[in-house]
């Protein structure tokens, strides 16, 4: 990373030098930062797990250590990471995942109920109309959910509850053929949990 912004900085430097015009200068520094983003941060576009798994694990950011662990199955690490974040956005999205995952719904609500409308919020307060078998708020909620993949996931949970495990699971190996990034590894965590569930 630190590489990334010394050859941003020598860019800049190597243009002004040059006296190229500002228009130019700033097309050419947009240019580098679009092309370079997803190599230097893999988490936007990569489809590489363990690169981008690596990348959660080396960040400083408290949000992406709580990634690595909870992707990689260590989940008291993750909670441990998460009682040490600072109150805001990030901890209630780290929460909410661990109390999901822990079937504590009754923790998770409250706090999806407080965060500003938002996909994270319609998908996962459907998850939890879905366990509490609210199927009202479940509909309500799943069509708030406007990303295909995030709906996707839904239906795999539908397939999965009415005993069609084999056919969620194939619907997710052909999404996870195609996703990138934080998505990709959702869905891998997802079906790597699905494979452990016993019919």
């Amino acid at each position: 990373m630190l590489f990334w912004y010394i050859s941003l900085f020598f860019i800049a430097l190597t243009l002004g030098l040059l006296d190229v015009s500002p228009i130019v200068t700033f097309a050419i520094i947009a240019i580098y930062i679009i092309v370079s983003t997803p190599f230097v941060i893999p988490i936007i576009w990569s489809k590489d797990t363990e690169k981008m798994k690596n990348y959660l694990k080396k960040s400083r950011n408290a949000y992406y250590k709580f990634l690595y662990r909870f992707l990689t199955g260590d989940y008291e690490e993750a909670s441990m990471i998460t009682g040490n974040m600072r109150n805001g956005k990030m901890k209630d999205m780290a929460n909410v995942m661990l109390f999901i995952h822990q079937k504590r719904h009754t923790e998770a609500k409250p706090i999806l109920e407080k965060m500003k409308e938002s996909l994270f919020k319609n998908y996962y307060l459907a998850a939890v109309s879905c366990e509490e078998g609210n199927l009202e708020a479940y509909n309500t909620y799943k069509n708030n959910v406007r990303d295909s993949d995030y709906r996707k996931w839904l239906e795999v949970e539908e397939a999965v509850r009415a005993g069609g495990k084999v056919e969620a699971l194939k619907m997710l190996d052909e999404q996870i053929g195609r996703l990138r990034g934080a998505k990709l590894l959702s869905a891998v965590h997802y079906r790597d949990e699905l494979l452990k569930k016993k019919d």
